[in-house]
């Protein structure tokens, strides 16, 4: 999975000379929380965001009318309060690499770039989860069996051999070794249909089966 394939091609983007009162109006009429600053090549300059303006804008509490308010949001640019250091992905990227990218610095969205650093798409938490929710099947009527061994080599492949030779269509597979007592989690989405014998076979295989759910899909 690229970011090619999930990122949102069309950019709402701003010139780091306009000033913030567009820039926040831009933002809630496109109800996007990050806009990237762009120059008049479209090469990336910075990024502003929601909570760049609230930095520069008065409390909730003030006293000031809308008028004032807009007034002096006006009077910054938006290269007076942007981000510079901005982290941009490229469109063949994984997927997964821009999930660990947004879940360690705590972004909303990244802008991707070509090799001229001209912004062409961006990818979004919305994006990513669009991608795992296709990849891993997750709208799709299925049953979910959660199962634990050893974490060890040839585990995946001996669950896998069990479902094949029970005729079932494994949808996905994942695993969950964050435990610290040595075994994983395995969580498998598959068409069981009239073959819940599978799980008596996982179970004489030796494998601890934790959870059995049906999912009616999406």
């Amino acid at each position: 999975m690229l970011v090619k394939d999930f990122m949102t091609p069309t950019v709402v983007t701003i010139g780091e000379d306009r000033n913030v009162l567009e820039a926040r109006e831009m933002l809630l009429g496109n109800g996007i929380l990050s806009l990237p600053v762009v120059d008049d090549m479209k090469r990336i300059r910075g990024i502003i965001t929601v909570h760049d303006i609230a930095r520069v804008a008065p409390a909730d509490s003030t006293t000031l009318s809308k008028i004032e308010v807009n007034s002096l949001l006006a009077r910054f640019k938006v290269k007076d309060i942007m981000s510079r250091n901005v982290v941009a992905v490229n469109a063949d990227d994984s997927v997964e690499s821009i999930a660990v990218h947004i879940y360690k610095k705590k972004m909303n969205a990244f802008p991707v770039v070509d090799v001229n650093n001209r912004i062409c798409g961006i990818i979004a938490q919305n994006d990513l989860l669009r991608a795992f929710v296709l990849a891993l099947g997750l709208a799709r009527p299925c049953t979910r069996i959660t199962v634990e061994d050893q974490d060890k080599v040839g585990v995946l492949a001996d669950i896998a051999q069990i479902f094949k030779e029970n005729q079932v269509n494994i949808i996905s597979l994942f695993t969950h070794t964050g435990t610290t007592n040595g075994r994983a989690e395995i969580v498998v989405r598959a068409e069981l249909d009239n073959h819940m014998d599978v799980i008596e076979k996982l179970r004489e295989a030796g494998y601890n089966v934790l959870d059995i759910m049906t999912i009616r899909g999406m």
